[in-house]
């Protein structure tokens, strides 16, 4: 479902910061998992500045990309990303 609002976009990128977090818990330290955290959290508190989230785009791609090859077959997880990265193109 698309996102429509910065609340909205919050709240995805809670739930992937959620999943990544789960991930870590379970696998113990892993350097790119902590990054793809931090650069989330980044993105959080872009959520209500458009042109400051544009700005971060290449990071939500850049993490897209992390999560995709440390969290293979997670299609929720993926569907999330591509959501907040629809947002960032044509509603932010």
């Amino acid at each position: 479902m698309a996102i429509q609002s910065a609340s909205e976009f919050e709240a995805v990128i809670n739930r992937v910061t959620i999943q990544v977090e789960k991930a870590l818990s379970a696998r113990g330290s892993v350097p790119p998992l902590e990054t793809a955290v931090r650069q989330l959290a980044q993105l959080f508190e872009a959520a209500r500045k458009p042109s400051v989230l544009k700005a971060q785009r290449a990071h939500l791609e850049k993490t897209t990309d992390t999560l995709t090859n440390e969290l293979p077959g997670n299609t929720g997880l993926l569907d999330d990303l591509w959501d907040l990265a629809d947002y960032i193109d044509y509603r932010a």
